[in-house]
C-alpha cells in the first residue's frame, strides 16, 4: 500500500518515472558553486575592510553595507545548501510530497534574504560612487543620477522584500500548499526581480563610466581608471543571463529544478556585485602587500597629519582619484577619496595634478580645511610662488 511518502510532488512526465533513491540532482554544482562564491566573497570584502579600515582607517557607510552584503549572503547560500541537500536540487517528480513543505518555506526565507541582501549590495557600491564622484558641494547630473539610483534601489528592494513576505493570505500558504487561501505569482515576481537587477546594474556600470569622461585627464588614465569600474559589465552580463533563466518558471512546472539553476546563478551574480563595489580598493592592497604603500596614524575621515601627507607621497598618490571640473565652481579640483586609483609617483608629474615648489622640492599641495564630508582638496593650478613651469 502506497503511503505519503511514495508520492511525488508532481507526476512524471511520459517516459519517465520517479526516483526517490538515486535521482538526477545538481546538488554537487550547487555545493562547489556556493563554496567558491562565498569564499571568493569573503575574500574581496576582507581586503576591502582591510584597506579601509586598517590601512585608510577609513570605514564609511559603504564599507558597512557591504559588510551586511556579504553577510546576507552567506546566510542566502546557507539556505540554499541546506535545501538543495534534502533535495530541492532534484526534478520535482523526484521529490516526496511530504518533503514539499520544507523545501517551500525555506524557499520563502530565501526570497526574503535575496531582496535585503541585494538592497546592501547594491547601496554599498551607490554610496561608495556617490563618495567618489561627488565631492564637495557639486550637484550635477552625475550626482542625481546616483541619487535616483539610490532611491529606486531603496524603493524596489523594500518593497519586493514586503511582496515575499507577504505573497499570499493567509501567509503560511506561502509553503503549505494545502491550506485554502491566494497567493501573488510569485514566479512572474521573481521575472521583475530579475528585470530590476539588470537595470541596477547597467546604472551602476554607466554612471562611473559617465563621470570618468568627464574628468580632465589623459586618455590612458581614464581608461586605467575605468577598468576598475568596468567589471560591472560582466555583472550585467550575469545579471541578464539571470533574467533568462527566471522565464520558464512562468511556464514550466517542475520548479525545484528551474530554481536550483536560477539560485546557482544568483550566487554569482552576487559576487559579481560585490566584486564591483570591492575593486577600488584591489590597487592599494597590492601596493600595501608589495610593501609600496604603509599605514600611517593619520585620523579618519581624511583628517590627516599635514606633515604626514607631505612626507609620504604614495599616501597623497592613492588618496587622489582624478581632476573633474565643478560645475559650482570656476576652479577645478581634485577630490580626495579614500581608495586607490593612481598607483605611481608619475601622478605628481602630470599636469592635472597640483605642483607647489617650496625650496626647491616638487609635491602636492593641500588646503587647510576639509568640505563638509571629510574629503580633502586639491588645487590643480600652479603656485604662484614659481609661476608656471
Amino acid at each position: 500500500m502506497a503511503t505519503l511518502y511514495d508520492i511525488p510532488a508532481m507526476a512524471p512526465p511520459p517516459g519517465s518515472h520517479s526516483n526517490f533513491v538515486d535521482p538526477e540532482t545538481m546538488h554537487p554544482v550547487v555545493l562547489g558553486v556556493a563554496i567558491a562564491t562565498m569564499s571568493l566573497v569573503v575574500t574581496t570584502v576582507g581586503i576591502r575592510v582591510f584597506v579601509k579600515g586598517f590601512v585608510l582607517r577609513d570605514l564609511r557607510l559603504e564599507d558597512y553595507f557591504a559588510i551586511l552584503a556579504a553577510a546576507g549572503i552567506i546566510v542566502w547560500d546557507s539556505i540554499f545548501i541546506s535545501v538543495s541537500m534534502n533535495g530541492f536540487s532534484r526534478h520535482l517528480w523526484d521529490v516526496r510530497f511530504v518533503d514539499v513543505r520544507h523545501m517551500s518555506f525555506m524557499n520563502y526565507l530565501a526570497e526574503i534574504s535575496n531582496a535585503l541582501t541585494m538592497f546592501a549590495a547594491k547601496a554599498s557600491i551607490l554610496f561608495q560612487l556617490k563618495r567618489l564622484f561627488c565631492t564637495g558641494q557639486t550637484r550635477d547630473s552625475v550626482f542625481w543620477s546616483i541619487q535616483l539610483l539610490l532611491f529606486l534601489n531603496a524603493a524596489y528592494y523594500t518593497s519586493a522584500m514586503f511582496t515575499f513576505i507577504f505573497q499570499c493570505t493567509p501567509r503560511e500558504k506561502a509553503w503549505d500548499m494545502l491550506m485554502e487561501g491566494r497567493c501573488i505569482n510569485v514566479a512572474a515576481a521573481t521575472v521583475v526581480a530579475g528585470a530590476v537587477n539588470v537595470f541596477l546594474d547597467l546604472g551602476i556600470l554607466v554612471v562611473p563610466i559617465w563621470a570618468i569622461l568627464h574628468l580632465q585627464l589623459p586618455l590612458k588614465r581614464k581608461l586605467g581608471i575605468s577598468a576598475v569600474f568596468g567589471v560591472g559589465i560582466l555583472t550585467c552580463a550575469i545579471a541578464a543571463v539571470g533574467v533568462a533563466l527566471r522565464i520558464p518558471l512562468l511556464t514550466d512546472q517542475d520548479l525545484t529544478w528551474l530554481i536550483t539553476k536560477v539560485g546557482i546563478w544568483t550566487m554569482v551574480e552576487y559576487f559579481g556585485t560585490i566584486l564591483v563595489g570591492c575593486m577600488p580598493t584591489f590597487p592599494l592592497f597590492f601596493l600595501y602587500i608589495r610593501g609600496r604603500y604603509t599605514p600611517t596614524s593619520s585620523n579618519s575621515r581624511g583628517k590627516s597629519n599635514k606633515s604626514t601627507e607631505h612626507s609620504n607621497p604614495t599616501r597623497m598618490n592613492t588618496y587622489h582619484l582624478a581632476t573633474r571640473a565643478s560645475t559650482n565652481e570656476n576652479r577645478t579640483q581634485t577630490a580626495a577619496v579614500g581608495v586607490a586609483i593612481t598607483t605611481s609617483e608619475e601622478s605628481f608629474t602630470d599636469p592635472s595634478y597640483t605642483r607647489l615648489e617650496e625650496g626647491g622640492h616638487r609635491h602636492m599641495r593641500s588646503l587647510d580645511h576639509n568640505d563638509r564630508d571629510g574629503q580633502r582638496w586639491v588645487e590643480p593650478d600652479w603656485s604662484p610662488l614659481s609661476g608656471p613651469k
